[in-house]
């Protein structure tokens, strides 16, 4: 019983961690940028150091294991002890709404844990290191300390016992969690109409905003808690809307004279 409960946890970290990685490089490469000239940059003139490029790349590798563990823990937990709720039977509404439901949660996790990641007792020696990556590159968003993890990726183990989601729709959550940070941190306004105020859904430019401002915008998917916590940048909706425009705007190039 024992062994067969490691291998299972054992091969289901492997299968998780592996999509992780793929997700991370795939999405990473597509969505890099360091160019300080780039015309549509939220942060233009500025590019993160190479050796802080490296040092992301290569936390974010470590830090994707943990993760794969808590929510391999978590999997386990549920489909071979039977411990938490059990899943709403598979159905277009039923996974919808589930998804729906992790996602409103895992927005909640985040965003107290995250405010309390910024007190002056657990700032400096777990969450400093993130802040470090300034400008973010799409490469940053897992560059974070394993106890950092521990208070906000824990959720992944969590949510199989405190939601009624199936593991499938979960695993699909994180993806989706996952390459939507990865583009968050890219420092390229790449959030489209979906994102333009006062939409709730969370753009690059509010994340961008966390990294130069430090107190402000908590949250992962949502604008929902920042706008009801005061939390929210005051200058967060007239921003993100001229980071969409420059993006709809291709930047003039000027041309060389004859003279």
């Amino acid at each position: 019983m024992i062994l067969d409960t490691a291998l299972y946890l054992l091969g289901t970290w492997a299968v998780v961690y592996a999509l992780l990685i793929a997700v991370y490089f795939v999405t990473g490469r597509l969505f890099f940028s360091n160019d300080p000239a780039r015309a549509d940059k939220i942060q233009p003139g500025r590019a993160l150091p190479a050796e802080k490029v490296r040092r992301d790349i290569l936390q974010s590798v470590r830090s994707l294991a943990s993760i794969a563990l808590m929510f391999s823990i978590g999997h386990t937990l549920y489909t071979k002890f039977h411990v938490g709720f059990a899943e709403w039977p598979l159905s277009v509404g039923s996974v919808v709404l589930s998804f729906l439901l992790s996602m409103l949660a895992y927005d909640t996790w985040f965003y107290w844990m995250h405010r309390l990641l910024h007190t002056k007792p657990f700032y400096r020696r777990i969450h400093r290191w993130h802040h470090l990556s300034l400008p973010s590159v799409a490469w940053s968003n897992n560059s974070d300390t394993l106890v950092d993890n521990l208070f906000l990726q824990s959720y992944w183990l969590a949510a199989h016992l405190i939601c009624p989601i199936a593991p499938v729709v979960l695993l699909v959550h994180k993806l989706y969690d996952h390459v939507s940070g990865i583009i968050g941190h890219s420092g390229v306004e790449h959030g489209g109409g979906i994102t333009y105020p006062p939409s709730p859904f969370n753009s690059v430019t509010h994340h961008d905003q966390h990294h130069r401002f430090f107190n402000y915008n908590y949250s992962p998917h949502f604008t929902l808690w920042d706008r009801l916590m005061g939390t929210l940048h005051p200058s967060h909706d007239a921003e993100v809307k001229e980071n969409l425009r420059r993006r709809r705007v291709p930047a003039v190039q000027e041309k060389p004279s004859d003279a």
